[in-house]
């Protein structure tokens, strides 16, 4: 039997980093097939890649993704309140 991670990373993508970007693009795209809005599924997959960052890479680059994400969300919070 195949696991995720050899079909993904080593047969797929041959990387890391380019899975978890194909991995995004595909729930995106399954985001925008529901009709999800722009902001939500952004805020979700945002927080996917801060996750993937914060187990699988080194702490710099978690560092660095978890600052982006955060101004990110400061931007993001004041569209999902006024709707």
């Amino acid at each position: 039997m195949i696991s995720l991670w050899e079909l993904l990373v080593v047969d797929m993508f041959n990387s890391f980093w380019l899975a978890v970007i194909g991995v995004v693009f595909v729930m995106w795209l399954i985001f925008m097939v529901g009709k999800v809005s722009q902001v939500t599924s952004l805020n979700f997959l945002s927080i996917f890649i801060l996750a993937m960052a914060i187990g699988y890479s080194n702490p710099f680059i978690a560092i660095l993704t978890t600052l982006l994400i955060l101004v990110n969300q400061f931007f993001i919070i004041p569209k999902l309140i006024n709707g």
